[in-house]
């Protein structure tokens, strides 16, 4: 019988890489697990402090209402007839400026602000006091919004907010807290229950900062309360 060595194949005997194979795997598992929790909990407190610069919290709410401005209607105090009209509407006036002239008498503007009507043209005929035309300072408008019984308490004097209008969607304006009604609005004639006291509304008045006209009177406007 012959003595001639046997032939052994690398790939038949793979006990020894499959044992290093498995070593490396559980190594590995070693790493990857704290590595995956710590961006878990990377994760949710980047989420945590992305809502808190976003203003989103469970206290948080949005009321919405109308954007108002201070309109200043201007007359003659003599009347007559209407001599000249040296303004238009939407046009930029300054304080002490002749808007209307009145057989002689000069209707001049109080304030710096914008021509937002003029109802005369030259030659009509002004009763004494009637209103010609109508100023308004646009960088001083308020929003006026409601807001319910149960989160009349979050308000606070002095409080600034963001203001969305949809005209320019994704900008927001600042909006502070000058006025809160001390009696409410809309009130049932009996408010007996929780329920029914819910619906009972106070008015909060809020001043917005100027906009460079990008904020008009009769605009609708939704305020963010979040604290």
């Amino acid at each position: 019988m012959s003595n001639s060595p046997k032939l052994r194949l690398p790939f038949l005997n793979n006990s020894k890489a499959d044992k290093r194979l498995t070593a490396a795997f559980k190594s590995n598992s070693r790493i990857i697990a704290p590595v995956f929790i710590l961006l878990i909990i990377a994760v949710i407190v980047g989420g945590y402090f992305l809502l808190q610069a976003l203003g989103v919290n469970d206290n948080g709410f949005i009321a919405s209402g109308t954007i108002e401005a201070t309109e200043i209607q201007l007359g003659s105090k003599v009347g007559g007839e209407v001599d000249r009209v040296n303004v238009i509407e939407g046009e930029k006036v300054e304080k002490g400026q002749t808007l209307v002239e009145v057989d002689g008498d000069r209707v001049r503007s109080p304030i710096d602000g914008v021509v937002l009507y003029r109802v005369v043209e030259p030659g009509e005929i002004a009763a004494p006091g009637a209103t010609l035309v109508t100023v308004s300072d646009l960088n001083a408008l308020t929003l006026t919004v409601y807001v319910a019984e149960d989160r009349y308490g979050q308000i606070l004097l002095g409080q600034t907010c963001q203001v969305m209008v949809d005209s320019f969607p994704g900008q927001t304006f600042i909006g502070t807290v000058s006025h809160i009604a001390d009696k409410a609005e809309f009130t049932p004639r009996n408010v007996q229950t929780t329920d029914s006291r819910k619906n009972t509304v106070f008015a909060i008045e809020l001043t917005l900062e100027p906009s460079d006209g990008m904020l008009k009177p009769g605009m609708p406007a939704d305020v963010d309360f979040s604290n």
